[in-house]
């Protein structure tokens, strides 16, 4: 089997959802995987379609792509999309709104004055971003098979496809080690938090919560990697905030370790984007073996268990200052959750172990393109 798949850049989605899981199957199975990307050569490009079964396209929602797509169906071949987040549900207090969303979207302040945030010909795009989600709704339609992370998600693609393969986030353990970091400050207890500017609804549920901390603990310091919403933070003292940016992919997973957390930070507000995501925060900081306070909603629930985390009911600020306290107070329970988080996420997400569900995934498309012709010849 040969599969062929398109990188559109160099960042996580195309790493996690398609170098990572295609390399281990080049490396562990007879199956041979192509890599293309964007700017390379016509011959290349030719190369690498050249006796592919099967090609992977992910986010099918472009018109060239999707051209592509119907091209390569034309050819015999099979092709594969993956989504790996909701499109159809981003909020609008995410900046992702200006790209997806596909209505005005106007507040009121607690004075009654009406605050615009979205504005058609402003800040967004509403007839261009109608066109993407049909496009996308079309793209869904268009592939053989569409790939996603969660059961959730699946639900919501379904709607389109009805051969929605569910594929999990995992990692490549030999990257993701903890480090020997040796501190100067032995009696600091680090508490982190990684993300993007998507997850300021997130944030805010924390922001009261770690006040508190901060100012109960003295040897706490808050370390962010990525975003910083300096507002939610602006009553913490600024030698108690550690601050790094975003960092290439190739990178992140050195850079998170080098960070040597004690505990990570996982607020997740409840709403139908949200919970379609994935628990790729947990998987990455107990694959370090940090152990996390984290929300418990989807898509965190569903692998939480009372010994593997410390989870948040209702998002309640008390729950969240009282399991945090809780980790900071007690070393050995820290060590206790973080070690059996380490053993769930190595039996669930490690990709040495799991790589044989993208196997069987595109092994059933290939059964899948058999089955007509052996009908055909029993018919004869």
């Amino acid at each position: 089997m040969k599969i062929a798949y398109f990188l559109r850049d160099d960042g996580a989605c195309g790493y996690y959802r398609a170098e990572l899981p295609f390399t281990a199957m080049s490396r562990y199975t007879p199956h041979q995987t192509y890599k293309l990307k964007s700017g390379e050569s016509d011959e290349h490009l030719e190369a690498g379609l050249t006796g592919a079964e099967t090609v992977f396209i992910p986010r099918l929602s472009d018109a060239r792509f999707i051209a592509l797509a119907r091209e390569l169906k034309k050819q015999g071949k099979k092709v594969v999309t993956d989504f790996d987040d909701n499109s159809f549900a981003v909020s609008p207090l995410s900046d992702s709104y200006k790209y997806f969303g596909t209505e005005e979207v106007r507040i009121q302040d607690p004075q009654g004055k009406i605050i615009p945030v979205w504005i058609d010909g402003q800040n967004i795009d509403i007839k261009a971003n109608k066109e993407k989600m049909n496009l996308t709704k079309l793209g869904l339609k268009e592939a053989d098979m569409v790939t996603t992370t969660t059961d959730i998600l699946a639900r919501t693609l379904s709607e389109f496809n009805d051969n929605v393969r569910v594929l999990p986030n995992c990692l490549d353990l030999n990257l993701w080690r903890k480090l020997p970091v040796v501190r100067k400050n032995k009696d600091e207890v680090r508490l982190f938090w990684a993300g993007g500017s998507s997850h300021y609804e997130d944030w805010v549920l924390i922001a009261e919560p770690l006040k508190k901390i901060i100012n109960k603990y003295p040897n706490v310091k808050l370390v962010l990697l990525g975003e910083k919403f300096d507002g939610t933070i602006k009553d913490i003292p600024p030698d108690r905030i550690e601050y790094h940016p975003w960092v290439p992919t190739p990178a992140y997973s050195y850079k998170v370790a080098q960070l040597d957390a004690d505990i990570g930070l996982i607020p997740l507000h409840p709403n139908s984007f949200s919970e379609c995501k994935s628990n790729l925060k947990w998987i990455e900081m107990s694959a370090l073996e940090v152990p996390c306070v984290a929300s418990y909603v989807s898509p965190y629930k569903e692998w939480a268990t009372e010994s593997n985390g410390v989870w948040v009911q209702d998002n309640d600020p008390e729950a969240w200052v009282e399991g945090l306290s809780l980790l900071i107070e007690d070393k050995l329970l820290r060590n206790k959750i973080a070690g059996e988080a380490n053993r769930d996420m190595k039996k669930n997400f490690d990709i040495e172990s799991q790589y044989h569900r993208w196997v069987e995934a595109y092994r059933s498309l290939e059964l899948k393109q058999s089955k007509p012709a052996e009908e055909n010849r029993r018919l004869m």
